[in-house]
């Protein structure tokens, strides 16, 4: 044990804890903090999740028929608020927009028409302009919002079918059954479940890339000062390697936890917690299960996930740290390794790790072939060194 906690020391050093700091800090000011700060960022994203802590608050974690109704009265309390903004405004009691079913008209008029048109058509699109985003509105914003919670909820099959493949039946069924289920009207959206996947894409970047960092020379400095030659000629010392191993295992496992750590504090301040007993299979998100599950469930699934993808990159580290003896050809082997655990993080590690657009055991069997191929990489390295002679 006390060469264990001796290694974990050794990579632990503070050249180690530098570099990984300063690594730390580019990649939360680069890609983590914005989608933190900034949160919800912008129009339509502010009232979309402004109207799920709204209907989370008020109805709960599923809305039901009854509920509905009372939402749709909120719609139209809403609406005779902007009606009665429309007519106290004089340039749009001008040109006839004195209702809010008017300003839709000319909103859809102004979509479909595109180009330049007449003066009066000119003045209306100014107006519309000036309303949504010169005078930044929200009553305006808000309407959006629940508008499309409204024909969401209304609708449920088409938004919940509409990214079907209708050649795959399983999928088929599984849309079919999240449709039917109360799941389907949880409040819990889009904005919510892209926000958090975006944020744990790139904490799982900066942990693999922080990991390699600092495991990767765990061997090296043994291979290129002929260290291990020593560690060869006795039982004891043989024994080394695999203490090594344990402790770099250990150490990412450190490092992922510390890591993991400072992220869900800092999310915290996102508001989005709240949701955690929300079903993730809502009509109001655009991304759905195969999982029955919680966004708090999800949560812990993905932190899952990030163990086993950072104890994986630790070994494989580990692993080229072990065949080769210079910095420069570990550097070399282990840029594209990482480039490609980041691209499996981004497509289906953990972004979409549920999604139903990928077959359904798709990252079930990508894992178990990853802690596979581990496996037999520390097998590999273990016998190796039980066999080895000094030349």
């Amino acid at each position: 044990m006390r060469i264990i906690i001796n290694e974990i020391k050794k990579i632990f050093n503070i050249t180690n804890l530098i570099v990984v700091g300063i690594l730390t800090i580019l990649m939360w000011v680069l890609f983590i903090s914005f989608e933190i700060e900034v949160f919800p960022n912008g129009q339509p994203t502010t009232e979309s999740f402004n109207e799920s802590i709204y209907m989370l608050e008020k109805y709960g974690l599923e809305m039901d028929e009854e509920e509905f109704k009372d939402y749709k009265i909120r719609r139209e309390d809403k609406v005779k608020e902007a009606t009665k903004y429309l007519s106290s405004n004089e340039e749009s009691f001008r040109l006839g927009i004195n209702t809010y079913e008017a300003y839709l008209d000319a909103k859809q008029n102004t979509l479909d028409k595109r180009g330049n048109g007449n003066e009066k058509e000119t003045d209306i699109k100014n107006l519309l302009n000036k309303i949504i985003f010169e005078d930044n509105i929200a009553l305006f914003w808000e309407l959006s919002a629940i508008d499309y919670f409204i024909e969401r909820y209304e609708d449920k099959e088409f938004w919940m079918d509409s990214e079907i493949d209708y050649s795959n039946k399983v999928i088929e069924k599984r849309h079919q059954e999240l449709t039917n289920s109360d799941n389907a009207n949880s409040p819990f959206n889009f904005v919510i479940y892209t926000n958090y996947n975006d944020l744990i894409i790139w904490i799982n970047i900066l942990i693999i890339i922080t990991i390699a960092t600092m495991i990767s020379p765990i061997f090296i400095n043994d291979n290129k000062n002929k260290v291990n030659y020593l560690q060869y000629s006795s039982k004891i010392g043989r024994k080394i390697f695999n203490k090594k191993i344990i402790s770099g295992i250990i150490s990412s496992i450190i490092l992922i936890t510390i890591q993991l750590g400072i992220f869900f504090t800092v999310y915290k301040s996102n508001n989005t917690y709240q949701f955690w007993d929300c079903s993730i299979n809502s009509v109001f998100s655009d991304t759905y299960s195969w999982l029955d599950i919680t966004f708090g469930k999800y949560i812990i699934l993905t932190v899952i996930l990030t163990y086993i993808l950072g104890v994986a990159v630790c070994i494989v580290s580990m692993f080229v740290s072990s065949k080769v003896s210079t910095y420069i050809s570990l550097i070399g082997i282990q840029i594209p390794i990482l480039f490609g655990f980041g691209a499996f993080i981004q497509s289906v590690g953990i972004n979409n790790a549920t999604a139903t657009y990928l077959p359904k055991y798709t990252v079930h069997i990508l894992y178990l072939v990853l802690m596979i191929v581990t496996d037999l990489l520390i097998y590999k390295m273990i016998k190796k060194e039980k066999k080895i002679d000094i030349k």
